[in-house]
């Protein structure tokens, strides 16, 4: 049930969304004032959702800061939410956050991680696809040993995701106290931050930007169409760590 709410409120934090039913009221409002106050809120909405300066102040407000990092972690926690929805069994494809698996490989690669934690199922309410056994599959094609990859595939969201991960570690790992890094966007790391924290596993953040946000002269009084794509994902976080504080679940 809280798995299909998450997805009708994330619909809900769609600002274009917002402003569509705004203008529709404008529209169809039979009085005259009412039509204007209806319109004129709509076009301000789209004004401000549409800025990129604005936006950017709101997501470094939001967005957790960079923490130094150890010299090496015995897990690498990957979070889900990397594949596209339009995935298949025999054609993967990648979505807005691959930047979390790019980043997982080069902390590999680089030794900074010894084995990875991939933990996700499906995202959708119906693809029965299992995302941590598509990303597994994946890098073990590009040489990484299976041995080294741990696929955690029934969590459905961030809070299974800790869940789930923390009880695989503190049943397996050797260490009393295991260092591990969680892998995510910058956006989502406040709320899986949380989760881990709440399920007893420290963990440091691997703060991964979703897009470097570079501010020109034209952000501050041009719209732009991408700023309401990245508003979308950022109140749909907001939205997502509400409703987990209020479920006690962070």
């Amino acid at each position: 049930m809280f798995f299909i709410l998450s997805k009708i409120l994330g619909f809900i934090a769609d600002p274009l969304v917002v402003i569509v039913c705004f203008f529709v009221l404008g529209l169809f409002s039979k009085r005259k004032y009412r039509r204007r106050k209806h319109i004129l809120i709509s076009f301000l909405l789209l004004l401000f959702f549409s800025n990129g300066y604005i936006h950017k102040l709101s997501s470094d407000l939001w967005n957790l800061k960079e923490v130094e990092l150890q010299e090496e972690y015995d897990y690498g926690i990957l979070l889900g939410g990397i594949i596209s929805l339009n995935s298949t069994k025999k054609d993967m494809k990648f979505g807005y956050s691959s930047n979390r698996l790019l980043n997982t490989i080069k902390l590999y690669k680089t030794n900074k991680i010894n084995k990875i934690i991939i933990s996700g199922a499906s995202g959708s309410l119906q693809s029965e696809l299992i995302e941590a056994d598509f990303l597994k599959k994946y890098l073990v094609e590009i040489g990484i040993p299976n041995y080294d990859i741990i696929c955690e595939k029934n969590s459905q969201n961030t809070y299974q995701n800790a869940l789930f991960t923390s009880n695989y570690i503190f049943k397996n790992s050797k260490k009393p106290s295991p260092k591990c890094l969680l892998i995510t966007s910058d956006y989502h790391q406040r709320r899986a931050m949380g989760c881990f924290k709440k399920n007893k596993l420290n963990v440091d953040p691997y703060i991964i930007k979703l897009e470097e946000k570079h501010i020109y002269w034209e952000s501050f009084v041009i719209p732009q169409s991408s700023v309401l794509f990245q508003w979308r994902i950022l109140l749909h976080e907001m939205i997502g760590y509400i409703s987990y504080k209020a479920s006690n679940y962070i």
